[in-house]
């Protein structure tokens, strides 16, 4: 009954109002959002282990642990992307 009632919903965007450069706008837009929210992670994943090269370097614990959990921040802020885009992508396959 449930699966009846949801299979029954069908969206679709209207984008034949929009003229062809802002949809293509739209599109690079989220493009280079990604990209550069990629872009931040990797640099903290470098920040990072550099801090954690340092902390080894000169025998301090507490940058060692910050830099770890820097770490575990950053893997998970761009594992957290890379899920969002997927999804993204499949509702975008849905639409059309």
């Amino acid at each position: 009954m449930l699966f009846a009632v949801l299979s029954d919903i069908s969206v679709h965007p209207d984008l034949r109002g929009l003229p062809a450069n802002v949809v293509a706008g739209l599109v690079h837009l989220s493009d280079n959002a990604a990209g550069v929210l990629l872009l931040v992670s990797g640099l903290g994943i470098a920040a990072s282990l550099i801090g954690l090269v340092i902390a080894s370097v000169i025998h301090n614990g507490q940058l060692a642990e910050r830099s770890r959990s820097a770490l575990w921040v950053s893997v998970g802020a761009m594992a957290f992307l890379y899920l969002a885009i997927a999804a993204a992508n499949y509702a975008g396959r849905l639409f059309s």
